[in-house]
């Protein structure tokens, strides 16, 4: 079926019960429990696995800072524009790491309405919180040889939408973070050794992301 706007691209990206329940906890814990000016991991499935209190320890430590986790598995650039506010700038956040993107491609959503939902994050977050360090990382590859040959996803279509965010924040002044070569095989595919699916990474992967995104924070 050919979608002709916006509004039926809700359909494809609306919220499980489970991720409602996510959303909602985030936002619970942001108003009893999180302090302001910390560090926030916001994003899919990849965020939401993150194994962050093992690998963020030594820096919360000598920081000081917490890391909150804000990931919610599934999870879309529009979907997440709507939950930006009372999941992440509520608690004013001094780091905010993005990783967004991969379920747009997965869910057939044109580029341009990524591009436009993308811009409105930063624009929003720094409107918000306009010391925020905001760190926007590069989509990671998938293993082409391992996702099922209809998958929509295709490490093409990634790398064209890391060029377009490279545009954005380079236009928001927003730190853009590209280690995924550190990722990938010699053919470019997400290496066998750290995924269990062909998108999902496992701790060996989380941890070269913490040691790229460590040194950024402040």
């Amino acid at each position: 079926m050919f979608l002709k706007n916006k509004t039926d691209y809700s359909k494809i990206t609306e919220y499980s019960n489970e991720m409602v329940a996510k959303k909602s906890n985030y936002t619970l814990l942001n108003q009893k429990y999180a302090l302001k000016n910390q560090t926030v991991l916001l994003g899919d499935s990849i965020t939401d696995f993150f194994n962050y209190y093992e690998l963020f320890y030594d820096f919360c430590k000598t920081s000081g800072q917490a890391v909150y986790n804000r990931g919610i598995s599934g999870d879309t650039t529009d979907r997440l524009l709507e939950r930006l506010y009372d999941n992440v700038l509520a608690i004013e956040p001094k780091n905010l790491v993005l990783l967004i993107g991969t379920n747009d491609i997965g869910r057939g959503l044109p580029l341009s309405m990524t591009l436009e939902n993308v811009e409105k994050i930063i624009t929003e977050t720094k409107k918000a919180c306009p010391d925020v360090n905001f760190i926007i990382e590069a989509v990671y590859p998938i293993n082409e040889n391992i996702r099922d040959k209809f998958e929509k996803r295709s490490n093409k279509k990634i790398n064209v939408m890391n060029s377009e965010f490279i545009k954005l924040c380079k236009k928001h002044n927003c730190v853009w973070l590209d280690f995924t070569d550190e990722l990938k095989d010699s053919d470019g595919n997400l290496k066998e050794e750290l995924t269990y699916d062909g998108l999902h990474i496992n701790v060996q992967a989380y941890e070269i992301i913490a040691q790229n995104v460590i040194p950024l924070l402040k």
